[in-house]
Order: C-alpha cells, then sequence, then structure tokens
C-alpha cells in the first residue's frame, strides 16, 4: 500500500501580491506555520517589482530601493522581508505579470579553462575571447600552459 503524501501548505499567489499592493503589513503574521515555511520572499519581490501600466515605474524602483537592498542577509527574517515588501503597494490591486527566471546555461569547458586562466575576467570578456580566437589558437594556448594532449583533446570535444 502506498503512503499517502503529505499535501504541502501553499499561499495564494494572487492574494499574496494583493496582500503587497495594499499594504497588508499583517499578511506574514497571519500564515499558519506551513505557510511560513512556504513562503519565498524572493518570489514575492520578483513579482511585486513587475506592474504594468502608470504602476510599473513605481513598484520597480520600490522594490529595487527598499526590498532588493541587502536581500540576501535578511533571509533569517522573513517577516521583516513581508513588511519591507508591503510598503511597496499603492493602496489598490495592480497587475503584476510574472517574469519567468531565465535557464542557466551550462558552461562550457573552454569557458572554466579560461575562467581558471584569467581569474580577473569577467563572463563577458571571456565571451569575446573565445569569440576573437578560433579552436587553434585556443589549443595553442593550452599547450602553452602545460596541458597535455589528452588534456586539450578532452577540452575541445
Amino acid at each position: 500500500m502506498a503512503a499517502k503524501k503529505k499535501k504541502e501548505a501553499k499561499i495564494p499567489f494572487a492574494d499574496m501580491l494583493l496582500a503587497v499592493d495594499r499594504n497588508d503589513f499583517d499578511f506574514y503574521s497571519r500564515l499558519d506555520k506551513e505557510q511560513k515555511k512556504a513562503f519565498s520572499a524572493w518570489l514575492c519581490m520578483r513579482a511585486a517589482s513587475s506592474a504594468n501600466g502608470s504602476d510599473a515605474y513605481h513598484y520597480l524602483l520600490m522594490v529595487n530601493d527598499l526590498v532588493n537592498v541587502d536581500f540576501s542577509s535578511l533571509t533569517k527574517h522573513p517577516e521583516l522581508q513581508w513588511k519591507l515588501l508591503a510598503t511597496c503597494g499603492i493602496g489598490h490591486k495592480t497587475y503584476h505579470p510574472f517574469i519567468h527566471p531565465g535557464k542557466k546555461k551550462a558552461i562550457s569547458k573552454i569557458h572554466k579553462f579560461l575562467q581558471n586562466l584569467y581569474p580577473t575576467m569577467n563572463k563577458s570578456e571571456i565571451e569575446l575571447m573565445i569569440a576573437i580566437n578560433d579552436e587553434s589558437e585556443l589549443r595553442r594556448l593550452a599547450e602553452d600552459n602545460g596541458f597535455e594532449d589528452s588534456d586539450i583533446k578532452e577540452l575541445f570535444e
């Protein structure tokens, strides 16, 4: 006999955004224990920062200036994060289109090789270096830095 899965507590997303819109500072405190565990300030912040119409600029600036600043240092204080989110509301319901986070691309072996070789270069500089050098030049760079033929072959597979 299969064991029943415990139903996960969820917070209605629309209700949460409406609470942000209406500056409901007590919304988080009214959540039950399971809902508080399910609360994601990051997700709420992401949704609240996007709005349509004349309110878009207000929400983007408020969420960025009040909530996003030192956001990671407040992870152990979700109620404080909520109260900061609630200060961003404008007093009436606003449509917040959800913008899905982009998918993280896998980093190529060549990208990792250049990152290790030049740790002070940022991502765009490494991508530029890959774009302006052909494979033979990158192979020669690996050889010049002591890579064995087998390692170079694996690097360019």
